[in-house]
This record gives structure tokens, sequence and C-alpha cells, in this order.
């Protein structure tokens, strides 16, 4: 009898045990860089890129372990193999040849932020070349519109850590403008003393910038993790599961 208990007890235990699409991997080390909100060791749950990411991988069974690291540092770390992947990236034929890009798991929208006192509207992303000086965060890269100009030196673009710094200089006269993330620039301009009152955000949508999760071709692994991550966040994204999650978490802009 003593045997018989044994064997329906390990039935029971064996039957109560989560499936292996509920089972935790080893989890993903994820380089990244400061983007609040969207991403950033202090943000509230590090940010909604962090929060999509751990509903994705959690669909395969793991989690991310985020590493925050300057731009540069993030590149190299990827490239050499020394994380499992990173984010935010922009596809390039350079980048191609030696990282995996998945499908965007989100579309982020870049704007033009300039001074309430300031009568200019920006109609295109090429009217910028002619504006004189802007500024941007250090982690951000060029929006596909206006790559070619920022390569020939046609665009001017200061590059500062914060983007709190780039408001500063606005009201200061110091750049005619600033180009940023909507919700990046949004949400910096409301934790201002003022609100942001001193400041609007134009119409123009420079451009939707897919945010990609890439990586490195140099570990044997990668391709696997690609087609896994590509297939969760098709599936999420046809639920619906992924959108709630950016309502309940994106920060809203006025008109949106």
């Amino acid at each position: 009898m003593r045997a018989l208990w044994l064997v329906l007890a390990g039935l029971l235990v064996g039957s109560a045990s989560p499936g292996p699409a509920h089972s935790q991997g080893p989890a993903w080390r994820l380089a990244t860089v400061e983007l609040p909100p969207s991403i950033g060791e202090s943000a509230p749950q590090q940010g909604y890129y962090a929060v999509l990411l751990r509903r994705i991988l959690r669909e395969i069974g793991t989690q991310p372990e985020f590493e925050f690291l300057p731009p540069l540092r993030t590149y190299e770390r990827v490239i050499a193999g020394g994380v499992d992947g990173a984010f935010p990236y922009k596809k390039t034929p350079e980048r191609e040849q030696l990282l995996w890009f998945s499908e965007p798991f989100y579309l982020a929208r870049v704007r033009v932020f300039l001074a309430q006192s300031d009568p200019w509207t920006p109609q295109r992303p090429d009217d910028l070349i002619d504006r004189g000086l802007g500024c941007t965060l250090q982690a951000a890269q060029v929006p596909d519109a206006l790559r070619e100009v920022a390569a020939s030196g046609a665009l001017r673009l200061q590059r500062v850590p914060l983007i709190e710094t780039c408001f500063r200089m606005l009201e200061l006269g110091r750049v005619s403008y600033v180009l940023t993330g909507e919700n990046t620039g949004w949400t910096a301009a409301q934790a201002m003393p003022d609100q942001g009152r001193s400041l609007r955000m134009a119409p123009l949508v420079v451009s939707e910038e897919p945010v990609h999760l890439v990586f490195p071709k140099k570990l044997p692994g990668s391709a696997a993790k690609l087609r896994a991550f590509n297939e969760a966040v098709r599936k999420l994204r046809k639920s619906g599961e992924l959108q709630r999650i950016e309502l309940a978490h994106v920060p809203r802009t006025p008109g949106h």
C-alpha cells in the first residue's frame, strides 16, 4: 500500500507541475540605454518597454535581466555576444551584418518641440535643416526621414544625456528646437517647474520608428531566440494584449 501511495502521490505532483510553456528558463540578458519613460533603471517598472518585454518573454517561458549601459558600450556588448540581446536599435545595412532584428514590439513617434513663443511650425522633416541648431538625446538614433541630411552634416544637433537639458537650452534660446520621442518629450515637459507651459509640440510627426530587439549573430542560440520572440510578438499582438499593455502604461499626449 505504501508503494501504491507513493506512485499516486508522484502522479499528483506531476500533474500539478506547470507545462513547458510556463516553465522558467534562463533569463535573457538584455543591454539597453536610459531613455525614460520608455526604458530607464529608475523609471516606474523600468519603463513601458520593460513591461512589454517582460510579457513577451513570459510567453516564451523566460524573463529579462536588463543591463543599463552607455550607448556605445551597449552596442559593443551585443555585437560581441556579451549579452543575449539589446534594444532599441534601428535597422541599417551595417548592423544587419552583425545582428538579427526582431519584429517590432513597439512603434515610437518622433516629434519636434518648440518654445511657446516661437511662431514657426515645421511642415516637413527637412524643414529642420534651415532652422539652426537643434537638440536631442545622446542615445537617440536619427529618424529615417533625416538620416541622409544628418550624415551630410546639414542637420545640426546638439546631443545631451538628459532631455531636460535640451528643454532648458530651448528656453534659454541656445537651440531652436528639440527632436525626441513623443512620450519622452511630453513626460519630461510635464515634470518641468511650469509643467511645460513654455513649450509646445509641433503637429508634425517626423517619423514613426519601429522598436526592435536585436540578437548577436555571434551567439549560436540567437536564431532560435529570434524565432521564439517573433512568434510571441505575433501571438500577443493578434490577441490585443500588447495593445492593452500600451494603453495601461504608455503616457498619453494631448489629442491621444
